[in-house]
Formats: C-alpha cells, structure tokens, sequence
C-alpha cells in the first residue's frame, strides 16, 4: 500500500459506511467486458486529432502518429448516448448525468471539458470522478444558493456520491500490484488534479499531483503514457501549479508540444534588442531563450487573428504555451546585490522585471482562451515590488523594461499602476520618448498580443500622455522668471 493519501474526505466515515454499496457498483473488468475485442490493456486510451474543442491546424506539429486514435462522438452533433461504449454498467442517473455534460459542451464552451469527457469514458474510477463533476455543476446551474458557493464535492450530495466512489476505487487500485501504475489509474487521478486546479484549491492540487508523479515515475516518465493528450494535459495541470507557487515545473516539455514556430520578420525587433542587451547587460544572457519562446507564442497567435475558432482550441493552445511556460519558469532565481552601486543591480531587477511580466503575459492569454489563472494576483503584486526597488536604473536596458512594465501595467487599474507609469515615463524620458503611444510601439515590437489588448493600451497610454502633460506643467511652473522681464499692464501698452 502506497504511504500516500490522495485527499482528505469531508466526512471520512462516509467511505466505510457505503463500502458495501462501493463495492457492488465498482466492477474491475467492466469497462473491459462490454468493448468489442480488441488487444488493449486496461486503462490504455489514446486520444486522436480532432478532439479538441475545435478541429486543429494542418500547420503544426502533430501528436505521435503511432499512437491508436480513439475517435469520440463530438458534442457538436447530435449523438445516441445510449449506443456508447462506457467503463461501467449504466442507468438513468449516469446517463443523465452523461447527458448534460454533452448538452453543455454545445451551449457552453469551457477550455478541455470534451477531450476530458472522451478520457473519463475510458476508465471506471474516471468515468465516476468526472459524473462526480457533472452532478456539481448541473447543480449550481439549478440552484442559485449554489453559484455562490466555492464548486466543492462536499456542497453536493449527489457530487459526493460520485466522489466516493472514484476515490474508493482509486484507493482499492492503488493497492494491487497490477492495477497501481496502470494508464486508467493515472487518468483517474488526474481528473482530481484537473478539478483542483480549475478552483484553485493548489494546497490539495499539491497532494494528487504528488501521488499522480509518483505513479508516473514508476511507469517511467511521462513519454511512457500512451496518450497524447494524455501527456500534454497532465503537463498543463503541472504548468497551472508551477506557475502558481512560482517553481520549475515537475515534467518535461511533453512530444507533440508545438516548440518550432517560423515567426518570419514579427521578431526582427526584438533580435536587434537582444544583440545590443547581450553587450550592454551580461545579466540577461539566460533569458534570451526565454523571450524567443514568448514571442514565437506571440507570433502564432497574432497569425490566428483571422481564425474565429482558434481561441476554442484548446488543445492546440496547450501545446502552445507549454514550451514558453517551461522557458520562463526555468529560469535560474538570482539573489539581487545588496549594493546598490553593484553592476549587477539593475541587471537583475530587470531580469526579474521580465520574468514576472512574461508570466502576467501568458496568464492574460490563459484567461483569453477562458481558463483560470489563479497566479495572475501573485506574479503583479510581485511585479509591483520589482518595480519599486530603490536606485534601480531601469534605463540600462530601457526596451525591455518598458515591455516589462506595459504589459504588467496594462492587467493592473489605477491606482495599483501609478507606479507602473511613473517608471515608464522615467524610462521614456531616458531614452527620448514623447508620448504613451511611442512607448506602446516599442512594447508591439517585442512581445505581443492583440487579442488580449481589449483596448487596455490605448487607456494606459492615455494615463501615460497626462502624467506627461501634467509633468510639464510643472517643470515650467518651476521654471524661474527673469525680473527684469517683469511687465505692468502699462507697459505693455506703451510697446
């Protein structure tokens, strides 16, 4: 038996007194019995093109075409529920519950519900975590106390029923030699991950997580799981965590994340900016790489501008962001100089300047895309204290730091961003800058994004022209008058 404890039930006697019932409707070899003959073991499950939220484009890099592709019933057409193949027996009320996830994928999309639909039905402990998900919205949408509450198992009986059961059948798995690595039990478990992620409760995210790598690591790492989506999915969930708590993510860049990305003339600028920060700034050698990844991610979507469909993708999107996510995120920390006259003192706070505005950069397309992005609060408050570092010369490398700073500035409302802009201004000063919308052209030229602007550079631009105009004023005002050019009204007239 395992020495670790997947979650911690509300009321930890439920799974006792139900385990004569748990055990009558859990049934190993179901899922099995009821698929048409075929060579496959238990809990394997591969997921095909297609079975995204939308189709994918031709252009990019394909999953391992290797693999054997389960082709799902879409959500988009109308479907006989009752012809499908399932993990267990079923009867209305799982059915029911199938049902109105399948309505609700036509007439609401959220990020990754349909491809974790095709998985839940390749596994009895999945199939129950996922009707226990099902139970839980279909009752906040019906009841409206329940859209008040935080979405937890524990606010529905029904959801708790389902719970249990996945739970109990997990822990049964666990402690079978044959069953404890299985691809099923990893599928399971990573539904639990999905769900903790996707309310950010990331204290119980950390305990699933750390017993879904370690049934991974026994398999032999994560390239071992036979399903592509499979892999990137489970790379996301430990992307959401990592950026979250701000550490290297636990696996690797997974095979069919889309790494190679032709962004034709849209970095020109920024490689010019790079030669130059690598003579001027040492500091920032190792995040070139970094920044090449965040703005081919920039690239391609700007590229997808035309495409109405490309922000449901979700599939897509994930091996997208993945390598970007795993450049900024592995970025080496650096302790900044306690001297304020050291060389390196600046360097490293705009090291760090970028790091954080990479990651507000990535959480703004999260949230396009309609995902959560739980770490946005954590990386501006944190962006907020770079930026107010004292003695820092952030005209050392003013480019970066004005991108640095427009793009923190721009997910901030006044006045949390008055700081923001009075760095800006300080920087465009430096470097000759007259007006916001200068500024925004030298942002565009290094990393961006349209589809998350939403009309927020041309309000900060405007807060950026009146600090300026203000600032103005108040330089001349200051400004000392000549008494001798002193004049009376009088005088005046006699001219």
């Amino acid at each position: 038996m395992p020495d670790f404890e997947f979650v911690n039930v509300a009321n930890p006697g439920d799974v006792k007194r139900h385990s004569t019932k748990i055990r009558r409707h859990v049934m190993k070899d179901i899922g099995k019995a009821r698929r048409k003959p075929r060579a496959k073991k238990r809990g394997e499950f591969v997921l095909g093109e297609g079975c995204s939220s939308s189709p994918s484009n031709g252009n990019e890099a394909q999953p391992n075409t290797m693999s054997r592709a389960l082709a799902p019933p879409s959500p988009w057409l109308d479907t006989n529920l009752n012809t499908l193949v399932y993990p267990t027996e079923m009867d209305e009320d799982r059915l029911s519950l199938v049902r109105f996830l399948v309505d609700e994928a036509q007439s609401t999309y959220r990020p990754f519900r349909f491809p974790w639909i095709t998985m839940g039905l390749s596994d009895s402990s999945a199939f129950y975590i996922t009707l226990a998900n099902a139970a839980l919205y279909r009752g906040i949408k019906t009841d409206p106390q329940a859209q008040k509450q935080k979405p937890e198992f524990n606010t529905n009986v029904e959801a708790m029923k389902w719970y249990t059961l996945s739970l109990a059948s997990i822990t049964k798995r666990l402690a079978n030699p044959a069953e404890s690595d299985s691809e099923g039990l990893v599928i399971a478990v990573t539904g639990f991950v999905c769900h903790d992620s996707s309310i950010g409760n990331f204290d119980r995210f950390c305990v699933h997580m750390e017993g879904l790598q370690r049934i991974i690591d026994r398999k032999g790492g994560l390239e071992t799981l036979s399903s592509p989506f499979l892999r990137i999915m489970i790379s996301w969930l430990d992307l959401a965590g990592a950026t979250f708590f701000n550490v290297k993510p636990r696996f690797n860049v997974p095979q069919g994340a889309i790494k190679d990305i032709d962004t034709g003339n849209d970095s020109q600028y920024l490689q010019q900016l790079l030669l130059s920060w690598d003579a001027d700034c040492p500091a920032l050698g190792d995040i070139m790489s970094a920044m090449k990844a965040t703005a081919a991610v920039a690239s391609y979507i700007n590229r997808q501008s035309d495409n109405p469909r490309f922000w449901t993708d979700d599939v897509t999107i994930a091996r997208l962001l993945g390598p970007a996510f795993h450049e900024v995120l592995s970025l080496e920390g650096r302790p900044l100089p306690n001297d304020t006259s050291d060389p390196q003192y600046s360097g490293t706070a705009a090291r760090e300047a970028f790091r954080r505005a990479a990651l507000v950069f990535l959480a703004a397309i999260k949230i396009r895309m309609g995902y959560g992005a739980y770490e946005m609060e954590r990386h501006l408050e944190a962006f907020r204290q770079i930026s107010q570092l004292p003695l820092v010369d952030w005209g050392v490398v003013a480019e970066l730091n004005i991108w640095a700073h427009i793009i923190s500035a721009m997910q901030e409302e006044s006045p949390n961003r008055a700081w923001h802009v009075l760095t800006i201004v300080g920087i465009m000063e430096t470097i000759g800058l007259q007006t916001g919308s200068q500024a925004m052209d030298i942002a565009r030229g290094i990393i961006w994004v349209d589809a998350i602007d939403a009309g927020k550079s041309g309000a900060l631009c405007s807060e950026i022209d009146s600090y300026l105009e203000a600032s103005l004023l108040q330089r001349i005002e200051a400004i000392p008058m000549d008494p001798t050019l002193d004049l009376l009204p009088s005088d005046i007239e006699s001219l």
